[in-house]
């Protein structure tokens, strides 16, 4: 074939080729070389002499419609999700997500996504011009929306769909806002502030469009990841809003909170899986929180209750038994008796009795076991606390204690909760809920990185800022955002996690003690 038999098609088909950064320079020139049968060398020449650049998606009239879009000012809640460039959109799913809007009068904003695939069907396929879906152009948006005071919509932010960790490095793009991202991935994540400034998150949308890679390393992994989503974000005042995501059954149906889509049909849900507790520490939690998920487990009826880091253990902290200062303030105030912590706790958790309530051993659980290890009762435990030293060292010696102090404190004064070990295993709906977090594989500091690794879908605790990573979650806290050691910029976030009936996880994330405008 000769350059001057080149057709329009041709030569963009060339450009896609030439500019998928997801094929080595080789590969990608060995491509063009075998459909046109012409040397390397050859191809070379040509793309010399198309002078080409990947600015095909500028010069689209959708994509210049799309980045001037607005929004309503007058809007109260956003339905943010993501399409990707010359595929089709999942029809049910759209439908559905069009009919929640409709429901809780929400507006729809659709990311504009690219992705240069030129092994696809839909691409090879398609007109000169690159182009989106037609159920998605009204909804289209490439413009960047400052929603709220501390809220922002990044459409105008290209992110590669295949990228492992879409939001490495855009930490600081919106200020001092939360922010949404458009990606077929689902992640989230916190960002460190200091005191007194509203919380930062950043999420990812997930899509509306089906799966469509290259048959490469990175698009298989993307097809993977790929995720039927969307971003909820509620308004409720000028200082007060919210965001989750929701992600969708293959079939296109979601659950968020307490409503159930089907079929465009909205209804209320009778029960979930599972809610999992952002870490308790009893004693520090925030009691608005604390009742208002009491609250919410009424209405939405758990299956299984999760709770991490039951206990704070600052009675006998190790933190701070070198402090002097603080041991004489402790004295002075009664906080340095372990029975009275112990009480209180055991008080607390009569709330969950009527529940299938799963206690996850955790770091803090094994602050009496580490005490009762590490100190000599007769130069250095406070009297106050000698018996309780006394009583918790025989049930270990006795082997009543096998998973530790904490567990068979609980049991004995609550026999039906189920207290886990370390190495313990508890799933729901294919969800492993047994392990805190703290420890990751072969005994080395968990993260939510090495948890994604994982041959199961995870949700952990610990952390304290609630974290999504594809199929590997972490709830946040229960307690207050600051209890005094979180000194400086900090990530901490109230936030659960449910699993729902179908199997989908979602993040529920309070401000100031409240996680949604519905009703």
């Amino acid at each position: 074939m000769r350059f001057n038999e080149l057709t329009d098609l041709d030569i963009q088909y060339i450009d896609e080729v030439y500019n998928n950064k997801e094929f080595s320079f080789d590969t990608r020139i060995k491509i063009l070389s075998d459909k046109y049968e012409c040397s390397t060398r050859t191809i070379e020449k040509w793309i010399a002499r198309l002078k080409l650049t990947s600015k095909a998606i500028e010069e689209s009239p959708q994509f210049k419609i799309a980045q001037e879009k607005e929004f309503n000012k007058k809007s109260k809640r956003f339905i943010i999700s993501w399409a990707q460039n010359n595929t089709p959109v999942h029809e049910q799913f759209l439908e559905n997500m069009k009919a929640y809007a409709d429901f809780i009068n929400a507006e729809i904003h659709i990311i504009a996504g690219r992705y240069k695939n030129p092994t696809s069907v839909w691409t090879a396929n398609q007109a000169q011009e690159e182009s989106w879906a037609s159920e998605v152009i009204e909804y289209l948006d490439a413009n960047r929306h400052d929603i709220h005071k501390y809220v922002s919509i990044m459409s105008d932010v290209k992110i590669q769909p295949t990228a492992v960790n879409p939001m490495t490095g855009l930490e600081g793009l919106s200020g001092i806002n939360s922010c949404v991202f458009g990606s077929p991935k689902v992640q989230l994540e916190t960002i460190p502030v200091l005191e007194g400034n509203a919380p930062k998150m950043m999420v990812t949308t997930g899509a509306c469009t089906v799966k469509n890679y290259t048959d490469s390393k990175s698009g298989k992994k993307g097809e993977f990841h790929h995720t039927l989503g969307f971003t909820i974000i509620e308004i409720k005042n000028a200082e007060q809003f919210f965001i989750r995501n929701v992600t969708a059954t293959e079939d296109g149906n979601f659950i968020d909170l307490f409503y159930q889509v089907k079929e465009t049909q909205v209804s209320r849900i009778k029960e979930v899986s599972a809610i999992i507790w952002g870490d308790l520490h009893y004693g520090h939690h925030d009691k608005k929180v604390f009742n208002k998920t009491l609250e919410l487990m009424k209405t939405i009826n758990p299956q299984n209750v999760i709770l991490h880091d039951v206990f704070d253990g600052k009675s006998i902290s190790h933190h701070e038994e070198k402090d002097p200062f603080l041991q004489y303030q402790k004295e002075m105030d009664g906080t340095n008796s372990l029975k009275k912590e112990l009480d209180d706790l055991l008080i607390g958790l009569d709330k969950f009795k009527e529940w299938n309530t799963i206690i996850v051993r955790s770091n803090h659980d094994d602050f009496i076991d580490r005490w009762l290890k590490n100190t000599d009762w007769r130069k250095t435990v406070t009297p106050k606390n000698s018996l309780e030293y006394m009583q918790f060292s025989s049930a270990i010696l006795s082997g009543e204690a096998p998973n530790g102090i904490i567990p068979w404190v609980i049991n004995n004064k609550y026999p039906q909760f189920i207290t886990l070990g370390r190495s313990d295993s508890y799933i729901v709906n294919g969800w492993e809920l047994g392990q805190h977090g703290d420890i990751g594989s072969n005994g080395t500091r968990g993260s939510l990185q090495q948890f994604r690794k994982l041959n199961r879908k995870i949700v952990v605790g610990h952390y304290h800022s609630p974290g999504r990573k594809d199929g590997a979650l972490a709830v946040g806290t229960s307690t207050e955002l600051r209890v005094g050691y979180n000194i400086g910029a900090s990530a901490w976030l109230q936030s659960h996690v449910i699993i729902h009936t179908d199997s989908k996880a979602q993040h529920i994330n309070f401000i100031n003690g409240e996680y949604t405008t519905l009703k």
